[in-house]
């Protein structure tokens, strides 16, 4: 058995061109849909007879549909596995078992654009795993067999992309800017800024802005901040950053505090994060 870390890019940041041939690349969306999708990626990773691998998935505070085309691959509780599927935004980690032929497609919605995709609001499936089915209807399947028809790699993401902008016919509606401004604000300032100084940057009470977020977002703007702040630290100590030098860099009140949201986040300690590091999954296209 394999034990490893995933950790995804930035939802917010520019994607490198992605690499073809590894078992995951991130590409990021045409112009047309920008708006509404940070990226599409591909999985596609053959698991040799016999063996597991077992991920850890950390955090990134997106909702994601996600279509199995390979082995089932059961959901992180152990409940049933699903051929297409959304993952509400959350701020727990979340732990995978894979085994035999992984091959996925998914896409991760942009914050303020959410129910343009979907139908629903944000925070009514906040950290919840749902069938797309129950969502899209037959469309689900049909947007399945369409992207298990399509070679991997690039034809398949423009299929993605196709099915996308077919959910979008007859929406009128332009991604809720304020929502965007306000993710974008909390990004900018590693989650260190407080929530009403972020709800008067974009124009809007406190109360508004959670508000906003439940529907555009699926976190309260300060489980947003506080998911950000643990990013940047994280990013930190990917580059070889000190846990005490990290304290003092993304504003938290001492070393405890940090602990606490490393188990919050990841659920382990510090010091097993940066061993485990030795085994993070590769989540750009570099």
């Amino acid at each position: 058995m394999t034990e490893r870390i995933f950790v995804s890019e930035d939802p917010l940041a520019a994607l490198p061109p992605p690499l073809e041939d590894a078992p995951y690349s991130a590409w990021a969306p045409s112009l047309a849909l920008r708006a509404y999708v940070t990226r599409i990626h591909l999985c596609l990773e053959p698991i040799a007879r016999g063996e597991e691998i077992v991920e850890r998935v950390l955090p990134d505070g997106t909702v994601h549909v996600a279509f199995t085309l390979g082995d089932p691959v059961p959901g992180p509780r152990g409940d049933d596995a699903l051929e297409a599927e959304v993952h509400g935004a959350s701020v727990a980690p979340v732990i995978i078992r894979m085994a035999g032929r992984i091959e996925q497609v998914g896409v991760h919605l942009r914050a303020g654009a959410i129910g343009h995709q979907l139908g629903v609001p944000a925070g009514e499936i906040a950290g919840a795993r749902v069938s797309l089915d129950a969502l899209w209807g037959r469309a689900a399947q049909e947007a399945r067999e369409r992207l298990a028809s399509a070679p991997h790699g690039r034809a398949r993401v423009a299929t993605m992309e196709a099915i996308l902008r077919e959910r979008l016919r007859g929406v009128d509606a332009a991604p809720h800017r304020a929502a965007l401004a306000a993710m974008r604000r909390i990004a900018e300032h590693g989650g260190r800024e407080r929530v009403r100084d972020v709800a008067a940057h974009v124009g809007v009470g406190e109360r508004r802005l959670e508000q906003l977020f439940h529907q555009h977002v699926g976190l309260s703007p300060k489980a947003a901040c506080r998911l950000a702040r643990f990013r940047a630290a994280l990013a930190m100590v990917r580059r070889g950053s000190a846990w005490s030098d990290v304290v003092i860099a993304c504003g938290y009140v001492d070393q405890s505090h940090l602990v606490h949201d490393v188990r919050a986040f990841t659920g382990l300690t510090p010091s097993a994060l940066r061993r485990e590091f030795g085994f993070l999954q590769a989540a750009s296209g570099a």
